[in-house]
């Protein structure tokens, strides 16, 4: 008899036959299981060069972000309390011109939807750190901005941050290579 998933009564998991070699018990090796797939990575056809340098500088920018974000993250929390996802938006309404942007400029520099914005906004008013405005020309526009509270907070988080920016993104590089990184960055955000 077989049940709805697909399993039977003597294979309960429904598992689909496993391509590597087992003994009597039902199990591999792991020195099996690598010779395994060390043999079928040799069968597969290479990349183009092309596909495979965007394919290596994506991942590379992706792996040093991730790394980067870790880094980041676990000192905010510990040094601040702060997650970084509040930080990101905190300091970019710090750097705005007069101090506040629309919820939807401010979501686009963050990389969030309008709700991602809007529940980030929310948890930032909650903890008094910013406040909505309504723009008086156009009704479907919300501003957002600091709090004196958290001009203050991402003031002290901004000086716990730099510590770890220097230590893991500026020593690493020399002068030419921040510059022509920074510049890099700047043209592959335009693109």
């Amino acid at each position: 008899m077989e049940a709805m998933d697909g399993a039977t009564p003597s294979d309960p998991g429904g598992a689909a036959e496993s391509p590597f070699p087992m003994d009597s018990a039902g199990s591999t090796s792991e020195a099996e299981v690598v010779e395994q797939m060390i043999a079928a990575s040799r069968e597969l056809p290479p990349l183009d060069p092309a596909d495979e340098s965007a394919i290596t500088l994506m991942g590379l920018l992706v792996e040093a972000h991730a790394h980067l974000t870790r880094l980041l993250s676990a000192q905010l929390e510990q040094a601040c309390g702060l997650p970084l996802s509040w930080y990101d938006a905190m300091i970019r309404l710090r750097r705005s011109p007069g101090g506040f942007t629309t919820m939807t400029r401010l979501a686009g520099e963050v990389s969030l939807t309008s709700g991602g914005i809007t529940r980030l906004v929310d948890r930032l008013v909650e903890a008094g750190y910013a406040e909505r405005r309504n723009c008086p020309t156009d009704r479907r526009s919300v501003y957002v901005s600091l709090t004196p509270a958290g001009v203050a907070v991402v003031d002290e988080a901004t000086d716990a941050h730099r510590d770890v920016l220097v230590r893991h993104l500026l020593l690493p590089l020399g002068d030419s290579e921040r510059a022509a990184l920074e510049s890099a960055l700047r043209k592959l955000r335009r693109a």
